[in-house]
């Protein structure tokens, strides 16, 4: 196999690993977010709970998908950063969606901030983990 030919070879399959993870993680944080409404509504939660659930489901999420897409143990960093933006952004825009509602503020911002350090952590730690 020539080196252009691998190199397509990896390409293909990082692409496919980037929307295999984020497929993955985005079915995570809807069965998340149902169990947690549930939870919610049965056992009349404060909202006080809400945002700091979201937090560790998004963190979950995340750390799953970068799990997966970082299953060739390189660049780490990079790709941990590049899913951790493309999965905020996308589960901004579905749930804005589902909401009838796109909000830009600050918490946004916030959000993804928190987004590219869970990623870009989870990340260096998988490309430098023992296998």
């Amino acid at each position: 196999m020539s080196n252009v030919e691998t190199i397509k070879t990896k390409n293909t399959n990082s692409i496919f690993q980037f929307i295999k993870a984020l497929i993955i993680s985005l079915i995570i944080t809807f069965a998340c977010i149902i169990v947690f409404a549930i939870v919610i509504k049965v056992a009349k939660l404060d909202d006080g709970v809400i945002v700091p659930v979201n937090m560790i489901i998004k963190a979950i999420s995340i750390l799953v998908g970068t799990i997966i897409f970082t299953k060739s143990r390189e660049k780490g960093l990079i790709k941990g950063l590049i899913f951790a933006a493309a999965y905020t952004l996308l589960s901004f825009i579905i749930f804005s969606a589902l909401a009838h509602e796109f909000v830009f503020n600050f918490s946004l911002i916030l959000d993804f901030i928190f987004s590219m350090i869970v990623g870009a952590i989870t990340g260096i730690i998988r490309v430098n983990a023992k296998k």
